[in-house]
Protein backbone atom coordinates (compact mmCIF):
# COMPACT_ATOMS: atom_id res chain seq x y z
CA UNK A 1 0.00 0.00 0.00
CA UNK A 2 0.95 3.63 -0.43
CA UNK A 3 2.52 5.29 2.33
CA UNK A 4 1.19 7.55 4.37
CA UNK A 5 1.23 11.70 3.45
CA UNK A 6 1.88 13.33 6.26
CA UNK A 7 0.11 17.10 6.49
CA UNK A 8 2.10 19.11 9.19
CA UNK A 9 0.40 22.27 9.72
CA UNK A 10 2.40 25.28 10.83
CA UNK A 11 0.86 27.74 11.43
CA UNK A 12 0.52 29.82 14.61
CA UNK A 13 -0.49 33.20 16.25
CA UNK A 14 3.17 33.09 18.44
CA UNK A 15 1.30 34.57 21.40
CA UNK A 16 0.66 32.23 23.96
CA UNK A 17 4.62 31.85 24.82
CA UNK A 18 5.55 35.12 24.01
CA UNK A 19 8.40 36.55 23.97
CA UNK A 20 10.12 33.54 23.02
CA UNK A 21 7.11 32.46 20.42
CA UNK A 22 6.30 35.42 18.52
CA UNK A 23 3.83 35.68 15.35
CA UNK A 24 6.83 35.83 12.67
CA UNK A 25 8.59 32.93 14.76
CA UNK A 26 6.15 30.84 16.24
CA UNK A 27 6.64 28.71 19.25
CA UNK A 28 6.90 25.44 16.65
CA UNK A 29 10.20 26.89 15.83
CA UNK A 30 12.04 26.46 19.08
CA UNK A 31 13.40 23.96 21.17
CA UNK A 32 11.24 24.46 24.08
CA UNK A 33 11.74 20.32 24.97
CA UNK A 34 14.52 19.50 24.20
CA UNK A 35 17.60 19.84 21.43
CA UNK A 36 16.20 20.80 18.21
CA UNK A 37 13.09 22.59 17.77
CA UNK A 38 8.96 21.15 17.96
CA UNK A 39 8.65 20.97 14.72
CA UNK A 40 12.01 19.38 13.47
CA UNK A 41 10.73 16.88 16.27
CA UNK A 42 7.42 16.31 14.13
CA UNK A 43 9.63 15.98 10.70
CA UNK A 44 11.68 13.10 12.40
CA UNK A 45 8.46 11.89 14.06
CA UNK A 46 6.92 10.97 10.44
CA UNK A 47 10.65 9.43 8.92
CA UNK A 48 9.94 5.55 8.65
CA UNK A 49 8.97 3.46 5.90
CA UNK A 50 5.49 4.25 6.65
CA UNK A 51 5.14 7.55 6.07
CA UNK A 52 5.57 9.38 2.95
CA UNK A 53 7.29 13.22 1.65
CA UNK A 54 5.72 15.17 4.40
CA UNK A 55 3.46 17.81 3.22
CA UNK A 56 4.23 21.43 5.40
CA UNK A 57 1.49 23.86 4.87
CA UNK A 58 2.92 26.82 6.24
CA UNK A 59 2.42 30.75 6.19
CA UNK A 60 4.26 32.54 3.83
CA UNK A 61 6.06 34.26 6.66
CA UNK A 62 7.47 31.13 8.26
CA UNK A 63 8.48 29.50 4.92
CA UNK A 64 11.84 30.60 5.06
CA UNK A 65 12.25 29.16 8.66
CA UNK A 66 10.27 26.16 7.70
CA UNK A 67 13.05 25.72 4.87
CA UNK A 68 15.92 26.55 6.99
CA UNK A 69 14.82 23.71 9.81
CA UNK A 70 13.95 20.89 7.46
CA UNK A 71 17.99 21.75 5.48
CA UNK A 72 19.50 21.52 9.53
CA UNK A 73 18.36 18.02 9.74
CA UNK A 74 19.54 16.61 6.42
CA UNK A 75 18.11 13.68 6.68
CA UNK A 76 14.29 14.38 5.08
CA UNK A 77 13.13 16.28 2.18
CA UNK A 78 9.35 18.02 2.17
CA UNK A 79 7.14 19.81 0.04
CA UNK A 80 5.70 23.20 1.14
CA UNK A 81 2.17 24.23 0.65
CA UNK A 82 2.07 28.15 1.36
CA UNK A 83 -0.16 30.15 2.47
CA UNK A 84 -0.71 33.94 1.14
CA UNK A 85 -2.74 34.44 4.34
CA UNK A 86 -3.87 32.96 7.70
CA UNK A 87 -7.13 31.54 6.80
CA UNK A 88 -7.07 28.67 9.91
CA UNK A 89 -7.24 25.02 9.42
CA UNK A 90 -10.10 24.29 7.45
CA UNK A 91 -8.99 26.21 4.10
CA UNK A 92 -5.73 25.02 5.00
CA UNK A 93 -6.86 21.39 5.03
CA UNK A 94 -9.00 21.57 1.97
CA UNK A 95 -5.96 23.23 -0.02
CA UNK A 96 -3.93 20.34 0.97
CA UNK A 97 -6.66 17.95 0.28
CA UNK A 98 -6.80 19.00 -3.30
CA UNK A 99 -3.33 18.96 -3.93
CA UNK A 100 -2.37 15.38 -2.75
CA UNK A 101 -6.30 14.10 -4.89
CA UNK A 102 -4.21 15.46 -7.87
CA UNK A 103 -2.16 12.94 -7.69
CA UNK A 104 -4.20 10.25 -5.68
CA UNK A 105 -7.64 10.70 -4.40
CA UNK A 106 -7.64 7.62 -2.31
CA UNK A 107 -4.03 8.42 -1.08
CA UNK A 108 -4.21 8.50 3.11
CA UNK A 109 -2.96 12.31 5.01
CA UNK A 110 -2.23 12.32 8.51
CA UNK A 111 -2.62 15.81 9.35
CA UNK A 112 -0.89 16.87 12.72
CA UNK A 113 -0.12 19.92 14.22
CA UNK A 114 3.70 20.47 14.68
CA UNK A 115 4.24 21.97 18.08
CA UNK A 116 2.93 19.04 19.90
CA UNK A 117 5.50 16.62 21.94
CA UNK A 118 5.25 13.05 21.44
CA UNK A 119 7.58 10.99 23.77
CA UNK A 120 6.41 7.56 22.80
CA UNK A 121 6.47 7.28 19.22
CA UNK A 122 6.21 3.41 19.04
CA UNK A 123 2.87 3.59 20.45
CA UNK A 124 1.40 6.49 18.45
CA UNK A 125 3.06 4.66 15.30
CA UNK A 126 0.64 1.29 16.35
CA UNK A 127 -2.55 4.02 17.14
CA UNK A 128 -2.10 5.22 13.21
CA UNK A 129 -1.34 1.30 11.94
CA UNK A 130 -5.30 1.03 13.44
CA UNK A 131 -6.74 4.24 11.90
CA UNK A 132 -5.62 3.51 8.34
CA UNK A 133 -7.64 0.83 8.43
CA UNK A 134 -11.25 2.37 9.06
CA UNK A 135 -9.71 6.01 7.16
CA UNK A 136 -9.52 3.83 3.85
CA UNK A 137 -12.78 2.66 4.61
CA UNK A 138 -13.56 6.27 4.13
CA UNK A 139 -13.71 7.49 7.85
CA UNK A 140 -12.58 10.79 9.15
CA UNK A 141 -10.15 9.30 12.33
CA UNK A 142 -9.40 11.51 15.22
CA UNK A 143 -7.23 10.48 17.73
CA UNK A 144 -8.36 10.80 20.86
CA UNK A 145 -5.31 11.01 24.07
CA UNK A 146 -6.08 9.03 27.29
CA UNK A 147 -6.81 12.01 29.95
CA UNK A 148 -4.45 11.85 32.87
CA UNK A 149 -5.72 14.91 34.61
CA UNK A 150 -9.16 17.89 34.01
CA UNK A 151 -7.41 20.05 31.81
CA UNK A 152 -9.34 23.29 30.73
CA UNK A 153 -7.49 23.85 27.92
CA UNK A 154 -7.91 21.10 25.87
CA UNK A 155 -11.26 19.93 23.87
CA UNK A 156 -12.99 16.63 24.57
CA UNK A 157 -14.17 13.73 22.69
CA UNK A 158 -17.01 11.89 23.66
CA UNK A 159 -17.34 8.30 22.76
CA UNK A 160 -20.43 6.35 20.86
CA UNK A 161 -20.29 3.13 20.11
CA UNK A 162 -17.70 0.74 19.07
CA UNK A 163 -16.38 0.96 15.42
CA UNK A 164 -14.11 -2.19 15.90
CA UNK A 165 -11.95 -3.56 18.74
CA UNK A 166 -9.70 -0.38 18.37
CA UNK A 167 -12.11 2.40 17.84
CA UNK A 168 -15.11 3.85 18.42
CA UNK A 169 -18.06 6.46 16.74
CA UNK A 170 -17.72 9.74 18.19
CA UNK A 171 -20.80 10.88 19.71
CA UNK A 172 -19.54 14.30 20.75
CA UNK A 173 -17.46 17.01 21.02
CA UNK A 174 -16.93 19.27 24.49
CA UNK A 175 -14.33 22.88 23.85
CA UNK A 176 -12.18 23.25 26.87
CA UNK A 177 -14.76 23.09 29.20
CA UNK A 178 -14.67 24.90 33.58
CA UNK A 179 -13.14 22.77 35.41
CA UNK A 180 -15.98 21.29 37.21
CA UNK A 181 -17.02 20.02 33.91
CA UNK A 182 -13.38 19.01 33.04
CA UNK A 183 -13.59 16.71 36.08
CA UNK A 184 -16.78 15.47 35.67
CA UNK A 185 -15.75 14.13 31.83
CA UNK A 186 -12.48 12.56 33.02
CA UNK A 187 -14.40 10.92 35.63
CA UNK A 188 -17.22 9.05 33.64
CA UNK A 189 -14.60 7.38 31.35
CA UNK A 190 -16.23 8.29 28.21
CA UNK A 191 -14.08 10.94 27.27
CA UNK A 192 -10.83 11.59 25.53
CA UNK A 193 -8.65 14.74 25.35
CA UNK A 194 -8.99 15.86 21.32
CA UNK A 195 -5.42 15.84 19.94
CA UNK A 196 -6.25 17.95 16.86
CA UNK A 197 -4.41 15.00 14.66
CA UNK A 198 -6.80 13.28 12.22
CA UNK A 199 -6.34 10.94 9.14
CA UNK A 200 -8.66 10.78 6.06
CA UNK A 201 -7.95 9.90 2.17
CA UNK A 202 -8.33 13.18 0.26
CA UNK A 203 -11.65 11.90 -1.54
CA UNK A 204 -13.44 11.12 1.84
CA UNK A 205 -12.64 14.81 3.51
CA UNK A 206 -12.95 16.66 0.09
CA UNK A 207 -16.83 14.75 -0.34
CA UNK A 208 -17.15 16.01 3.62
CA UNK A 209 -16.07 20.10 2.91
CA UNK A 210 -17.61 19.45 -0.38
CA UNK A 211 -21.41 18.25 1.99
CA UNK A 212 -20.73 20.74 4.86
CA UNK A 213 -18.51 23.73 3.50
CA UNK A 214 -18.36 24.18 -0.09
CA UNK A 215 -17.67 27.64 0.02
CA UNK A 216 -14.14 26.64 1.93
CA UNK A 217 -13.74 23.75 -1.01
CA UNK A 218 -14.13 26.07 -3.60
CA UNK A 219 -11.71 29.00 -2.56
CA UNK A 220 -9.13 26.15 -1.97
CA UNK A 221 -9.55 24.76 -4.86
CA UNK A 222 -9.38 27.90 -6.96
CA UNK A 223 -6.50 29.19 -5.30
CA UNK A 224 -4.50 25.92 -6.34
CA UNK A 225 -5.25 25.90 -9.28
CA UNK A 226 -3.90 29.39 -9.90
CA UNK A 227 -1.08 28.29 -7.92
CA UNK A 228 2.70 29.27 -8.14
CA UNK A 229 4.32 25.76 -8.32
CA UNK A 230 8.25 25.48 -7.69
CA UNK A 231 11.27 22.99 -7.02
CA UNK A 232 9.47 22.50 -3.26
CA UNK A 233 7.32 25.29 -2.94
CA UNK A 234 3.48 25.57 -3.93
CA UNK A 235 2.19 29.44 -3.37
CA UNK A 236 -1.52 29.30 -3.24
CA UNK A 237 -2.73 32.42 -5.04
CA UNK A 238 -4.26 35.45 -3.62
CA UNK A 239 -7.41 34.17 -4.20
CA UNK A 240 -7.07 32.34 -0.67
CA UNK A 241 -7.70 35.31 0.70
CA UNK A 242 -11.35 34.88 -0.51
CA UNK A 243 -11.92 31.75 1.92
CA UNK A 244 -13.82 31.83 5.54
CA UNK A 245 -11.42 31.85 8.24
CA UNK A 246 -13.11 28.68 10.00
CA UNK A 247 -11.24 26.04 11.78
CA UNK A 248 -11.64 22.17 10.20
CA UNK A 249 -13.85 21.16 13.63
CA UNK A 250 -16.26 23.48 12.63
CA UNK A 251 -16.41 23.02 8.99
CA UNK A 252 -16.15 19.38 9.01
CA UNK A 253 -15.63 17.03 12.72
CA UNK A 254 -18.80 18.80 14.29
CA UNK A 255 -21.08 17.64 11.48
CA UNK A 256 -19.69 14.80 9.74
CA UNK A 257 -21.33 11.75 10.40
CA UNK A 258 -18.26 9.72 9.27
CA UNK A 259 -16.16 10.39 12.72
CA UNK A 260 -13.96 7.34 14.25
CA UNK A 261 -11.96 8.16 16.87
CA UNK A 262 -9.11 5.88 17.86
CA UNK A 263 -7.59 5.81 21.70
CA UNK A 264 -4.06 6.35 21.96
CA UNK A 265 -1.95 7.21 25.21
CA UNK A 266 1.22 7.89 23.65
CA UNK A 267 2.52 10.84 26.50
CA UNK A 268 1.29 13.77 24.40
CA UNK A 269 1.82 17.19 25.25
CA UNK A 270 0.14 20.41 23.35
CA UNK A 271 2.42 23.33 25.08
CA UNK A 272 0.40 25.91 25.27
CA UNK A 273 1.37 27.67 28.04
CA UNK A 274 4.88 28.58 30.07
CA UNK A 275 2.89 26.14 33.17
CA UNK A 276 2.79 23.67 30.86
CA UNK A 277 6.41 23.89 30.11
CA UNK A 278 6.82 23.46 33.84
CA UNK A 279 4.89 20.64 33.89
CA UNK A 280 6.92 18.44 31.92
CA UNK A 281 10.70 19.87 32.72
CA UNK A 282 12.93 18.93 34.61
CA UNK A 283 12.79 20.11 37.97
CA UNK A 284 15.42 20.58 40.92
CA UNK A 285 14.73 19.79 44.49
CA UNK A 286 12.45 22.97 44.56
CA UNK A 287 10.40 22.50 42.14
CA UNK A 288 12.16 24.82 39.77
CA UNK A 289 12.83 24.46 35.58
CA UNK A 290 15.41 26.32 34.66
CA UNK A 291 17.09 26.63 31.12
CA UNK A 292 19.72 29.03 30.21
CA UNK A 293 22.45 30.62 32.21
CA UNK A 294 20.31 31.02 35.99
CA UNK A 295 20.71 31.70 39.31
CA UNK A 296 18.29 31.12 41.55
CA UNK A 297 18.30 31.22 45.20
CA UNK A 298 14.93 30.62 47.80
CA UNK A 299 13.42 30.04 44.59
CA UNK A 300 10.19 27.74 44.23
CA UNK A 301 8.03 25.45 41.97
CA UNK A 302 9.41 28.28 39.05
CA UNK A 303 9.78 28.33 35.30
CA UNK A 304 13.10 30.22 35.00
CA UNK A 305 14.29 30.58 31.01
CA UNK A 306 17.64 32.83 30.46
CA UNK A 307 18.09 33.32 26.63
CA UNK A 308 20.77 36.33 25.79
CA UNK A 309 22.39 36.76 29.82
CA UNK A 310 22.43 35.65 32.95
CA UNK A 311 19.14 35.80 34.86
CA UNK A 312 19.11 35.93 38.80
CA UNK A 313 15.73 35.01 40.89
CA UNK A 314 15.82 35.08 45.09
CA UNK A 315 13.25 34.95 47.45
CA UNK A 316 9.77 33.88 45.26
CA UNK A 317 7.59 31.33 44.40
CA UNK A 318 5.20 30.33 41.45
CA UNK A 319 6.77 32.69 38.47
CA UNK A 320 7.00 32.90 35.05
CA UNK A 321 10.67 34.72 34.30
CA UNK A 322 11.38 34.76 30.42
CA UNK A 323 14.67 36.62 29.31
CA UNK A 324 15.02 37.14 25.29
CA UNK A 325 17.41 39.72 23.89
CA UNK A 326 14.57 42.84 23.51
CA UNK A 327 12.02 42.05 26.06
CA UNK A 328 11.31 40.45 29.54
CA UNK A 329 8.44 38.71 30.91
CA UNK A 330 7.56 37.80 34.57
CA UNK A 331 4.36 36.22 35.78
CA UNK A 332 2.48 34.05 38.01
CA UNK A 333 2.44 30.93 37.18
CA UNK A 334 -1.19 30.98 37.67
CA UNK A 335 -1.40 33.22 35.15
CA UNK A 336 0.67 31.64 32.45
CA UNK A 337 -2.16 30.74 30.60
CA UNK A 338 -3.31 34.21 29.69
CA UNK A 339 -0.22 35.96 28.61
CA UNK A 340 -1.30 35.79 24.77
CA UNK A 341 -3.07 38.88 25.97
CA UNK A 342 -0.18 40.64 26.34
CA UNK A 343 0.89 39.70 23.21
CA UNK A 344 -2.45 40.94 21.89
CA UNK A 345 -1.83 44.63 23.42
CA UNK A 346 1.43 44.72 22.22
CA UNK A 347 -0.08 43.52 18.96
CA UNK A 348 -2.53 46.13 18.54
CA UNK A 349 0.66 49.19 19.50
CA UNK A 350 2.23 47.76 17.06
CA UNK A 351 5.49 46.70 18.81
CA UNK A 352 8.26 44.87 17.12
CA UNK A 353 8.50 42.45 19.68
CA UNK A 354 5.15 40.95 19.30
CA UNK A 355 6.28 40.11 16.12
CA UNK A 356 10.30 39.13 15.45
CA UNK A 357 12.87 38.38 17.22
CA UNK A 358 15.88 40.82 16.82
CA UNK A 359 18.20 37.71 15.09
CA UNK A 360 15.72 36.58 12.66
CA UNK A 361 16.47 33.85 10.53
CA UNK A 362 16.21 33.63 6.64
CA UNK A 363 17.41 30.16 4.60
CA UNK A 364 20.96 31.42 3.95
CA UNK A 365 21.35 32.32 7.54
CA UNK A 366 20.39 35.24 9.78
CA UNK A 367 20.70 38.61 10.86
CA UNK A 368 20.14 41.12 13.98
CA UNK A 369 19.40 44.57 14.11
CA UNK A 370 22.01 46.21 16.04
CA UNK A 371 20.55 49.97 16.42
CA UNK A 372 18.52 51.71 14.00
CA UNK A 373 16.86 55.19 13.61
CA UNK A 374 14.13 56.97 10.95
CA UNK A 375 16.34 56.99 8.49
CA UNK A 376 19.25 54.47 9.19
CA UNK A 377 19.52 50.90 10.39
CA UNK A 378 22.31 48.58 11.45
CA UNK A 379 22.83 45.20 10.41
CA UNK A 380 24.67 42.19 11.77
CA UNK A 381 24.23 39.84 9.01
CA UNK A 382 25.71 35.81 9.31
CA UNK A 383 25.31 33.70 6.07
CA UNK A 384 26.21 30.16 6.19
CA UNK A 385 28.43 28.28 4.50
CA UNK A 386 27.59 27.79 0.70
CA UNK A 387 24.58 30.27 1.53
CA UNK A 388 23.17 33.15 -1.36
CA UNK A 389 21.19 35.63 -1.10
CA UNK A 390 18.90 36.83 -3.61
CA UNK A 391 20.08 38.32 -6.53
CA UNK A 392 18.23 41.70 -5.49
CA UNK A 393 17.53 45.72 -5.60
CA UNK A 394 16.09 48.01 -3.25
CA UNK A 395 13.91 51.40 -4.02
CA UNK A 396 14.06 53.27 -1.09
CA UNK A 397 17.90 52.40 0.80
CA UNK A 398 21.53 51.94 -0.13
CA UNK A 399 23.54 49.46 1.78
CA UNK A 400 27.22 49.43 3.14
CA UNK A 401 29.05 46.34 3.92
CA UNK A 402 31.95 45.69 5.82
CA UNK A 403 33.34 42.26 6.27
CA UNK A 404 34.32 41.03 9.93
CA UNK A 405 35.28 37.49 8.92
CA UNK A 406 34.77 35.12 6.43
CA UNK A 407 34.74 34.94 2.17
CA UNK A 408 32.36 36.69 0.44
CA UNK A 409 31.59 37.41 -3.65
CA UNK A 410 29.95 40.13 -4.16
CA UNK A 411 27.80 41.49 -7.14
CA UNK A 412 27.15 45.01 -7.79
CA UNK A 413 25.67 45.81 -11.00
CA UNK A 414 28.32 44.13 -13.75
CA UNK A 415 30.78 44.23 -11.50
CA UNK A 416 31.59 40.75 -9.39
CA UNK A 417 34.93 40.32 -7.04
CA UNK A 418 35.78 38.65 -2.99
CA UNK A 419 35.82 40.28 -0.13
CA UNK A 420 37.69 39.67 3.35
CA UNK A 421 38.19 40.38 6.24
CA UNK A 422 38.23 44.56 6.93
CA UNK A 423 37.30 45.04 3.08
CA UNK A 424 34.07 47.11 2.41
CA UNK A 425 31.62 48.13 -0.55
CA UNK A 426 28.76 50.16 -1.10
CA UNK A 427 25.60 49.65 -2.84
CA UNK A 428 23.58 52.50 -3.97
CA UNK A 429 20.20 52.60 -4.27
CA UNK A 430 18.42 50.90 -7.34
CA UNK A 431 21.63 48.93 -7.98
CA UNK A 432 21.12 45.01 -8.34
CA UNK A 433 23.26 42.87 -5.94
CA UNK A 434 23.85 39.81 -4.13
CA UNK A 435 26.11 38.64 -1.52
CA UNK A 436 27.48 34.97 -1.19
CA UNK A 437 29.77 32.68 1.10
CA UNK A 438 32.09 31.11 -0.46
CA UNK A 439 34.55 30.13 2.45
CA UNK A 440 34.83 26.97 4.58
CA UNK A 441 33.40 28.93 7.49
CA UNK A 442 30.24 31.28 7.64
CA UNK A 443 30.84 34.70 6.50
CA UNK A 444 29.92 37.75 9.18
CA UNK A 445 29.49 41.17 8.11
CA UNK A 446 28.47 44.40 8.97
CA UNK A 447 25.40 46.18 6.60
CA UNK A 448 24.53 50.05 7.29
CA UNK A 449 21.12 50.99 5.70
CA UNK A 450 20.47 54.22 4.77
CA UNK A 451 17.11 55.61 2.84
CA UNK A 452 13.70 56.96 3.71
CA UNK A 453 11.90 53.22 3.75
CA UNK A 454 13.80 50.42 5.72
CA UNK A 455 11.48 47.89 5.58
CA UNK A 456 12.27 44.30 4.40
CA UNK A 457 8.82 44.62 1.84
CA UNK A 458 11.53 47.17 -0.46
CA UNK A 459 13.50 43.92 -1.31
CA UNK A 460 12.86 43.17 -5.62
CA UNK A 461 14.16 39.46 -6.12
CA UNK A 462 15.40 39.03 -9.54
CA UNK A 463 16.73 35.24 -8.96
CA UNK A 464 16.60 33.19 -5.64
CA UNK A 465 18.50 30.00 -4.45
CA UNK A 466 15.74 29.71 -1.97
CA UNK A 467 12.58 29.99 -4.51
CA UNK A 468 11.42 33.00 -2.89
CA UNK A 469 10.44 34.86 -6.17
CA UNK A 470 6.54 35.26 -6.09
CA UNK A 471 5.02 35.81 -9.49
CA UNK A 472 1.04 35.87 -8.81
Amino acid sequence: MDNIIPVLMCGGSGTRLWPVSRSGEPKQFHALSGSTSLFQQTMQRFCSEQYAEPLIVVNSLHRDIALREIGELGTRTARLLVEPCVRSTGPAIAAAAALVAEEDPDRLMLVAPSDHVIEQVDIFSRAVAHAAVAARQGRIVLFGIQPTHAETGFGYIEAGEPFDDSSFMVAGFVEKPKRAMAEDLVANGRHLWNSGIFMFTARTILEELERYAPDVLACARRALSMAQRGNDTIRLAADFDTAPVISIDYAVMERSDRLVCVPVAPDWRDLGSWSALWDIGGKDGNGNVARGDTLLQDVHNSYIYGNSRLVAVMGVEKLVVIDTADAVLVSSLDQAQNIGRLAAELAAAKRPEASLHKKVRRPWGCYESLRSGETFQVKHIIVDVAGRLSLQYHHHRSEHWTVVSGTARVTIGDKVFVMTANQSAYIPKGDVHRLENIGDDELHLIEVQCGSYLGEDDIVRLEDKYDRIVTI
